[in-house]
């Protein structure tokens, strides 16, 4: 044999050898400690992993309920504006009225309108709201004389509108709050 072929077969031998001494490893204890440590890791990382999920579904949780009980404080402030109007109402006075309105109901709804529960009371606030535009658009005076001639024609004009949208944010204040309270209850247990 060759000098190269027989160091070939030496290095060979010994790399044999040596997988040989590796695979009786598991006889030591190193190995088991070593076994137990990464057995012991995985079992933590699953543990942790677990409870991030939790925690994240949990803080979904509570932002869904403090986006709802901000909503409620909204509509509640809304339902207060609406119980406001009084007889002597001047044209510009509501418009901006229920351009503030307006602007507060479809920002605070909007995320919301996609959800069963509410989707029916939404699009009769949104309705009641174009209503409400359309009733007040009829009586727009063109000028300052033409508001004074007929008193309280502004008010006659939306006050039926006006009721409407106060019912109709009642009633979607209602179904927040129970969305609210049925939240609290179904996770309660947890």
């Amino acid at each position: 044999m060759d000098p190269q072929t027989e160091e070939a077969f030496k290095r060979l031998d010994a790399v044999l050898q040596r997988v040989l001494q590796d695979a009786h490893a598991w006889n030591t204890w190193e190995y088991w400690l070593a076994l137990l440590i990464g057995v012991a890791g995985l079992y933590f990382a699953w543990k942790a992993s677990r409870e991030a999920h939790e925690a994240k579904q949990a803080a979904t949780e509570a932002g869904r309920t403090v986006k709802i009980q901000t909503v409620t404080i909204e509509l509640t402030e809304v339902a207060q504006k609406l119980e406001r109007i009084h007889p002597d109402i001047k044209f510009s006075e509501a418009r901006d009225l229920l351009s503030e309105i307006s602007r507060r109901v479809r920002r605070v709804i909007s995320p919301f309108e996609k959800d069963p529960d509410l989707e029916g009371k939404i699009k009769s606030l949104r309705e009641a709201l174009d209503a409400t535009h359309s009733s007040l658009s009829k009586v727009r005076p063109s000028g300052q004389a033409k508001e004074t001639e007929v008193p309280q024609a502004v008010y006659y004009a939306i006050e039926s509108d006006f009721a409407t949208l106060t019912n109709v944010v009642a009633e979607l204040l209602g179904l927040f709050e129970k969305k609210g309270i049925d939240f609290g209850d179904a996770h309660a247990g947890r």
